[in-house]
């Protein structure tokens, strides 16, 4: 049994507050501390109610760990007019144009949004979503016909430690995010998972697919660990 109690809030060791979501969860077998790495919320886990106490004694020797997890956290940008968000690895303006006939439509710098104000952040979720999947479709059918093999159904979603994965029938996944990194990384993606069609598996036999398919990989898998984790900080 998992309880979600109220936010709390923190005096940190740099002089900032950070608030605090306390839990009870059964099912934990000790005291935790998380802070995340998107937004830097900070979250304490105890076992049962009866650990709360000794919990926040725990929490309050760590605040100068707190601030510096916090201090490393990226600040979550959303997605409304004046914000400046990624797509295709360029940094674009969010505008709105009530005028507009289209919904939304990208030009140079830009992402011009048309209708009212409420509806920008769905209207760019959804664009971002259908063109994600298009792209990904797209790139994983050009990497099959390469490989040989034959990819069941792409299918996009939001996971925060992954942005794909491969199943043995030939379903791949997704995130949805990919579509804010450069073109070539999207496809890097999609032909990694792709060879895993091939080899399920991280063997020597599976890179030398993976370089046959996608030569400049390492260029493409550098981006994504050094600039990937930033991508989650958007919306």
């Amino acid at each position: 049994m998992s309880l979600t109690g109220p936010y709390e809030h923190l005096p940190l060791a740099n002089g900032d507050i950070a608030p605090v979501h306390i839990r009870v969860d059964g099912r934990a077998k000790r005291i935790s501390l998380k802070v995340e790495k998107i937004g830097g919320l900070v979250t304490l886990t105890a076992p049962s109610e009866a650990k709360l106490p000794e919990a926040r004694r725990f929490m309050s020797k760590r605040t100068r760990w707190i601030a510096e997890r916090r201090a490393e956290a990226h600040e979550i940008t959303p997605f409304e007019p004046g914000s400046v968000v990624p797509f295709l690895g360029r940094m674009r303006r969010i505008v709105q144009d009530k005028s507009a006939k289209d919904p939304l439509v990208v030009f140079g710098d830009q992402i011009l949004v048309g209708g009212p104000g409420s509806s920008v952040k769905s209207a760019i979720y959804r664009f971002f979503k259908a063109e994600a999947l298009r792209r990904l479709i797209a790139s994983t059918s050009k990497y099959a016909a390469k490989s040989g093999v034959t990819v069941k159904r792409v299918s996009i979603r939001d996971a925060k430690t992954r942005w794909g994965s491969c199943s043995a029938d030939g379903r791949l996944s997704f995130s949805w995010r990919l579509v804010m990194a450069p073109e070539h990384v999207l496809d890097y993606v999609a032909a990694h998972e792709v060879a895993h069609l091939q080899h399920m598996n991280h063997s020597p036999e599976y890179w030398t697919h993976l370089a046959g398919l996608f030569p400049e990989f390492k260029v493409a898998e550098s981006w994504l660990k050094e600039n990937g984790p930033s991508l989650r900080s958007y919306g």
